[in-house]
């Protein structure tokens, strides 16, 4: 399958269903209208809204990622797949909440957002699509989020899970900022902290002393799930 200007198609070969196929490459393609489109008549089809989601959209956007991450696209490049994950996922987001999920126990409140003087979201939009998938509540507080604010978060929601992303080597430090705050405040022990984002690693995760970090939406929502299960253990 080639795409609209006679290039290869660069959606996974792994994902053999066709529609599926087509909702990555309408992605990688940038064509909102056409993401939204497909999405729709996945979910008209009958297909699982599990397969949409994670074989279909969050497939395409990661190939998205991957270029930029080489400098095959940029930033504009970026943020116009976002939109058409967004232009799927609304459709989407609906019927996964219906889900019936083989272990309710898995899913616990998650507070998250990007750190101050960070604007990127599409990582943690993508995160937070999967957790909802995984029973999880999620708390979103949005993007550039001072310090104090995400403290305050924590007082107000009481969350099983914080969790920080930083696109940025220049923004990162705000996690290790944060922890340190929780700490002064006498909240640390009252929860789990997680870490993401193009510059964090399991080294960094470790260095500021967060506990959990996944190098992909699939992985973080693993930890999340292992996290919850220690953090409920802890307080049992």
């Amino acid at each position: 399958m080639t795409d609209t200007n006679g290039g290869e198609n660069d959606a996974e070969e792994e994902v053999e269903d066709e529609l599926l196929l087509e909702i990555q490459q309408s992605i990688i393609d940038l064509e909102e209208d056409r993401t939204e489109e497909l999405t729709k008549q996945a979910i008209d089809e009958g297909y699982d809204p599990l397969d949409i989601l994670q074989k279909g959209l969050t497939k395409g956007v990661k190939t998205v990622g991957d270029k930029f991450g080489r400098g095959e696209v940029f930033l504009p490049e970026l943020a116009m797949s976002a939109d058409c994950m967004r232009a799927g996922v609304q459709h989407v987001d609906p019927l996964l909440a219906d889900l019936e999920l083989d272990d309710e126990d898995t899913g616990g409140k998650f507070l998250i957002g990007t750190v101050d003087e960070d604007i990127h979201n599409i990582g943690k939009n993508i995160l937070i699509t999967m957790l909802k998938a995984n029973g999880f509540e999620v708390v979103d507080l949005g993007v550039e989020i001072p310090n104090e604010e995400f403290v305050e978060a924590v007082k107000e929601h009481d969350p099983d899970i914080l969790g920080m992303s930083a696109l940025m080597t220049m923004t990162m430090d705000h996690q290790e900022e944060v922890i340190e705050l929780l700490e002064e405040e006498g909240l640390r022990d009252d929860l789990k902290i997680m870490v993401g984002g193009a510059p964090t690693s399991k080294e960094w995760c470790e260095e500021i002393g967060a506990d959990g970090y996944g190098d992909n939406a699939d992985a973080a929502v693993e930890v999340a799930k292992e996290l919850v299960e220690e953090h409920r253990a802890a307080k049992a």
